[in-house]
């Protein structure tokens, strides 16, 4: 492909990606319950959260979290000289809860020694040096990695967990990459390549809103967080692992906080990105 041609493809990617960005935003609006901080130390309990959601739902995350709160865990020293046994059955039944508890505790450790606590500190190193050393981590991969650095610190940058995939896929937007098997890298890059450069970042402003966490980011920071959020809601109510609610209201979900979701699920008529899913038209073309 020539140049002028990758500009071409990568600049309509970041058009249909503004696009859905939209859609999605229109449909769901700002849910600044999606990821409750409960405690005054938020990087920290973004740490541990990242940790603990590892094939696990966010409802059972958000209960593990207020428990660790109840009994003081949530600093690094608490959580580090905790009885491990005990932190176990305190984070269960979250997924390999006997493998996370001890992760937990060397990543405590690991804050105490480098940071003296200081999550901050940590999170302010620049991208690629802060990615490989929280990489070096235990019960720490590049999702992990990526979603701390994006809401604990201020790293702008495209998470490509198992719901990216999914709705990249299913729209259709990524040209010649199987977004369901491309490498971790190749999408992150693809996106944030569409997404970067001076004529779009009036547009980022514009697109971003207040973040539900840590409001000091910059607004490219501020717009990928939300992106993110937007398409974990879209995930978890309509482009569905198994199925799709396309002409559906949205999949119920209970949480510890009730407020979550609550406005967008009782006024749900469908997908808001029906309109440009290739999966929606296929399937429509299909039962012709």
């Amino acid at each position: 492909m020539s140049a002028s041609a990758s500009d071409v493809t990568r600049a309509m990617l970041g058009e249909r990606l503004l696009g859905a960005y939209a859609a999605l935003l229109g449909h769901f609006g700002s849910e600044p319950h999606w990821w409750p901080i409960i405690t005054d130390a938020p990087q920290f309990e973004i740490v541990v959260g990242t940790v603990l959601v590892q094939q696990t739902r966010w409802e059972t995350v958000e209960a593990a979290i207020a428990r660790l709160q109840a009994a003081g865990l949530l600093r690094p020293a608490a959580l580090a000289a905790a009885k491990t046994e005990a932190l176990a059955a305190m984070i269960r039944p979250c997924a390999f809860h006997m493998q996370k508890a001890p992760g937990l505790q060397a990543i405590a450790r690991y804050l105490c020694t480098q940071y003296d606590e200081d999550v901050a500190a940590l999170l302010s190193r620049p991208r690629a040096e802060l990615r490989a050393e929280l990489l070096a981590l235990p019960r720490i991969g590049r999702e992990t990695a990526d979603t701390i650095m994006l809401y604990g610190g201020t790293h702008p940058l495209f998470i490509v967990d198992a719901y990216a995939r999914r709705l990249l896929a299913r729209l259709g937007i990524l040209t010649g990459v199987d977004a369901t098997r491309a490498p971790y890298d190749t999408i992150q890059a693809a996106v944030e390549a569409a997404l970067s450069g001076p004529a779009l970042d009036a547009r980022l402003v514009q697109a971003a809103f207040a973040p539900p966490i840590l409001a000091d980011a910059a607004p490219r920071c501020q717009f990928y967080r939300n992106f993110h959020a937007l398409i974990v809601e879209e995930c978890i109510h309509h482009c569905l692992a198994t199925r799709m609610r396309h002409d559906q209201p949205g999949a119920r979900r209970t949480f510890v906080d009730a407020r979550k979701c609550a406005a967008h699920c009782r006024a749900c008529t469908g997908c808001p990105l029906r309109g440009m899913c290739a999966t929606y038209h296929a399937d429509s073309r299909a039962a012709l």
